[in-house]
């Protein structure tokens, strides 16, 4: 069935995700998979907690788990990359202090 929607294509970050894998849980595997069918598909942002880089427009970190965060880049023609995948503390320009 045809929506007439093209789906994004991831086109960067695979090495980071194969790297990720190395070390992740399967059950972590499934929820970034997840994660990954639903930026594809453009419900994410209904399906998922996400965070704005306020200093990155275009990127954005989706709350996967409890310390697990992936962030994505979104690209012009319908693509987006993997820009980081790991734990909160660890993750690139994520600040999650209220002042």
């Amino acid at each position: 069935m045809a929506t007439g929607r093209r789906r994004r294509r991831l086109n960067m970050g695979v090495a980071c995700l194969e790297k990720w894998t190395e070390t992740a849980t399967q059950a972590e595997k499934n929820a970034i998979y997840e994660v990954l069918f639903a930026v594809s598909d453009g419900s994410v942002f209904r399906s998922h907690k996400v965070l704005d880089d306020v200093q990155r427009p275009g990127e954005f970190f989706v709350l996967v788990r409890e310390n697990l965060v992936i962030k994505i880049g979104m690209y012009p023609f319908n693509n987006f990359g993997i820009v980081y995948i790991g734990t909160l503390d660890d993750a690139p320009d994520l600040n999650l202090d209220i002042a």
